[in-house]
């Protein structure tokens, strides 16, 4: 199933934090932060939202930095 948590935590299971240790993005990827949260092209850590054990929806909060914006960018992998 999908990884649980918030962005860091989420974070840290993409970077190989995980049962398997699969790395699927590396640690020192330029869109990880300082706080272990991956980032979207403006800075701002991505949202997360679990909407069931397959599937979560990703969002950005887009060239504002706000959430629930019109220019928000989300998808559901």
């Amino acid at each position: 199933g999908n990884p649980v948590g918030n962005n860091a935590e989420i974070t840290a299971a993409l970077t190989g934090r995980n049962q398997l240790r699969l790395v699927l993005i590396p640690r020192r990827h330029p869109a990880i932060n300082a706080q272990g949260e991956l980032c979207d092209r403006w800075g701002t850590p991505f949202f997360f939202h679990a909407e069931s054990g397959t599937k979560m929806e990703i969002r950005s909060a887009g060239p504002d930095k706000k959430f629930y914006s019109t220019d928000d960018v989300s998808t559901s992998p």
